[in-house]
């Protein structure tokens, strides 16, 4: 009901409590026409109501494990977006024919624009839910040619809105740059991590090391993931910064300059070395890997990825300021390349 007949938050809020009753109200009655009349009742059940609620039950399907023709549910699924079965019930017609595309199209555009939103510093809650109301009534059963249109249009104002300032293109280094990782919530952290993880694994054709969704969920001290910081408080560390305490810890809180590390158990010591830290990321994830020389030199796949991919690894065997921006700007060239 919401995705058919609410075009704002607020008028959504009507089907929250006693939704079968407003369907026969004046306003919904003159699109339904099923208040007395028995016989439009009977087609309403047979067709719309059949058809809604079996493509609900695979969307709750394809949220709870991955689906390979639309694993985007499965990613907002992962970052908690309900809001995607009010999107996609919206586009979809009855026996719609573009049925798969549009669930795949919508999936994708709303985990684009959210971690794009995310990602460079745009993203508020409430006023997202309120927006993503206005997409629903732009993409209400619509071509899916024309849905990608919309959300793109929504991004870039949201992003120029939030961050006062004109934007031509809808992910922006300038906006990314000083991304860290206290304006982000842990959860998106870790999918962002897991994201690219799950990147770097289908470019080089290899399996995942751990699922997404463990990379995401999972918080136990010896099986979950935590976020560590390459840059450890110490000497060396501080120095590399010219001893400037306040920067030292707005730079390693960079996204270039954490990485997802499995079991609190093995965190590193708050002092060590960066060359010690570097040994610890020797078979973890592939992108701690992409630090350590050995992942050029020994792994074919990766560096034909690489080759092919055009993105600029390079090891690093040590990690100051000049190391940390590399390693930004390749998450943002990554990044570019996901949510493209």
């Amino acid at each position: 009901m919401k995705s058919k007949f609410a075009d704002t938050r607020k008028s959504g809020q009507r089907f929250d409590g006693d939704y079968h009753r407003e369907m026969f109200k004046a306003d919904i009655n003159q699109f339904l026409k099923i208040e007395h009349d028995s016989g439009k009742v009977k087609a309403f059940l047979k067709e719309d109501f059949s058809y809604y609620t079996k493509l609900y039950v695979r969307l709750l399907d394809a949220s709870a494990q991955e689906n390979e023709k639309y694993p985007a549910v499965y990613f907002n699924s992962l970052n908690e977006l309900d809001s995607q079965y009010l999107l996609i019930l919206s586009a979809c017609s009855v026996n719609d024919p573009e049925e798969v595309s549009k669930i795949r199209v919508v999936a994708e555009q709303l985990d684009r624009m959210f971690s794009l939103q995310q990602l460079q510093g745009a993203y508020d809650s409430n006023e997202f839910a309120v927006k993503l109301f206005e997409i629903s009534a732009e993409i209400r059963n619509k071509p899916v040619v024309q849905i990608p249109l919309v959300f793109e249009f929504h991004l870039l104002r949201e992003i120029a809105r939030k961050r006062a300032t004109a934007v031509l293109t809808s992910f922006n280094y300038n906006l990314f740059r000083g991304m860290t990782i206290d304006r982000l919530n842990t959860r998106f952290t870790r999918f962002f991590f897991g994201r690219v993880e799950l990147f770097l694994a289908e470019g080089m054709k290899l399996k995942m090391k751990h699922s997404l969704g463990s990379l995401v969920t999972l918080r136990g001290a010896k099986t979950g993931f935590h976020i560590e910081h390459i840059l450890s408080r110490n000497t060396e560390s501080l120095d590399a910064f010219g001893g400037d305490e306040e920067r030292f810890e707005v730079e390693r809180n960079r996204l270039g300059g954490v990485l997802l590390m499995k079991g609190k158990d093995n965190i590193s010591s708050s002092n060590e070395l960066y060359s010690g830290k570097l040994k610890s990321y020797a078979n973890t994830l592939y992108w701690n890997e992409t630090l350590r020389s050995d992942s050029y030199h020994s792994k074919l796949d990766f560096r034909d990825f690489a080759k092919k991919s055009g993105l600029e690894f390079k090891s690093m065997n040590k990690f100051g300021p000049d190391e940390l921006e590399e390693r930004q700007k390749l998450l943002f060239e990554v990044a570019s390349l996901i949510w493209r």
